[in-house]
């Protein structure tokens, strides 16, 4: 079972941990990383893992408390979470790009 756990993030895009060993990765206990490289950096597949794997509850406390993020993205999720863009943290700081 703990070696089914582990291998199920094979099925995430390769792009989504480029920097680190994805055997060494525990869904559970690095949700938040695995949830916040989705959302920044996920295609539509990442993201249908995501909203599988995940609460709501994980996804959006992530999403809102992220330092970064593209426009779209803030956009996007704030639609996808029914949330208005000005709660999320990197709104408020201004700190996301354009595009």
């Amino acid at each position: 079972m703990k070696e089914q756990r582990k291998n199920i993030l094979f099925q995430l895009s390769p792009h989504l941990f480029w920097n680190c060993d994805v055997s060494k990765l525990d869904y559970k206990k690095n949700k938040k990383m695995i949830i916040k490289r989705i959302i920044e950096y996920g295609m539509e597949m990442d993201e249908i893992f995501m909203w599988k794997m995940y609460s709501y509850r994980d996804i959006k406390y992530t999403a809102i408390n992220m330092s970064y993020l593209p426009y779209l993205r803030i956009l996007y999720y704030s639609f996808l979470l029914g949330i208005k863009e000005n709660r999320f943290k990197c709104y408020k700081n201004k700190s996301f790009q354009w595009n």
